[in-house]
């Protein structure tokens, strides 16, 4: 069952307890996909920049 919709800046009425679980679980999820996403584009760009290193050639003798 879907928590009925309420206002955040409703000063007068006060949202029930499972509004605001459903509102914190909301975030938490939006949260860890967006942090998902940002260490999946950090590892892209850590991997290109790793890539690019030109190592000096080493001659063994």
């Amino acid at each position: 069952m879907q928590p009925q919709a309420f206002d955040l800046n409703d000063i007068v009425h006060e949202p029930s307890d499972e509004q605001l679980d459903a509102l914190m679980e909301a975030v938490a999820v939006a949260a860890r996909r967006h942090s998902q996403s940002a260490r999946e584009q950090l590892m892209l760009r850590l991997r290109a920049e790793i890539m690019a290193i030109k190592l000096p050639s080493c001659r063994v003798k």
